[in-house]
């Protein structure tokens, strides 16, 4: 199926923030995002209504959704993949699951891609949920878990490829992590999971029929240990 006629209603409960969005005739024509609010619960489905009200798509004309599958809060992502299911099988709707550090590198403006991307989430006391990619978001590493004095550990794949672009909510602790000596800066993207690139990324995914028949599951990531090293992928982005 062409983008261009696809409808589909992605969204994201994973972080702090809560964003929904909905992609129409190839472009987002709806979104709602609210920060920090902690309530996921109660306000997620209210602002799915909203965004599908505003773009003038009933929930029963959406050809697919989205949905972030984590790392992040385990509530959180609980609270998304159980809507998201559950629209999915009422309607019978294909759903499409999308990690939340693939949605953060993918929000960094492509002008600001000179070299690679970590996306770093904050994970609490020293430790982050970190993954690397290319500067055309190809995966580099797996998304791990790791206390931030292991990053420079995880970087030397990238050494000597560009500067290093660094979003998410771990992008303080990561870049004091890796200076100096290492050439990273801030990327301008959102901090948290943006609906809009999770569903620009999803009609792409469907467009190419990547994830047909893919069993969309919770990514739950444990940290293994002080230093871990990044273990370089060869193909696209990780089975979520």
């Amino acid at each position: 199926m062409a983008s261009n006629g696809l409808t589909l209603l992605g969204f994201d409960t994973a972080t702090t923030a809560c964003s929904a969005a909905l992609w129409a005739g190839g472009k987002v024509t709806a979104c709602r995002r609210i920060e920090g609010s902690g309530r996921h619960a109660e306000t997620l489905v209210p602002m799915l209504r909203e965004v599908a009200a505003e773009g003038g798509i009933p929930f029963a004309a959406v050809d697919r959704f989205a949905v972030t599958v984590g790392p992040g809060s385990f509530t959180g992502i609980r609270i998304g993949l159980a809507t998201a299911r559950g629209l999915a099988l009422a309607l019978k709707r294909p759903l499409i699951g999308l990690s939340t550090l693939e949605v953060l590198a993918a929000g960094v403006p492509a002008a600001e891609r000179d070299g690679p991307v970590l996306a770093a989430l904050d994970a609490g006391r020293g430790r982050l949920y970190a993954q690397l990619f290319d500067r055309s978001l190809s995966v580099l590493s797996e998304p791990q878990a790791l206390v931030a004095e292991a990053l420079p550990d995880l970087v030397e794949v990238v050494a000597n490829r560009g500067p290093l672009s660094v979003v998410g909510t771990g992008q303080a602790v990561a870049l004091a992590a890796l200076s100096p000596g290492i050439d990273a800066r801030p990327a301008s993207g959102s901090p948290t999971p943006d609906a809009r690139v999770l569903v620009r990324r999803a009609a792409a995914r469907a467009e190419t029929g990547a994830d047909e028949g893919t069993a969309v599951r919770p990514l739950y990531l444990r940290e293994a240990g002080a230093k871990l090293r990044a273990r370089p992928l060869a193909g696209g982005p990780p089975d979520a």
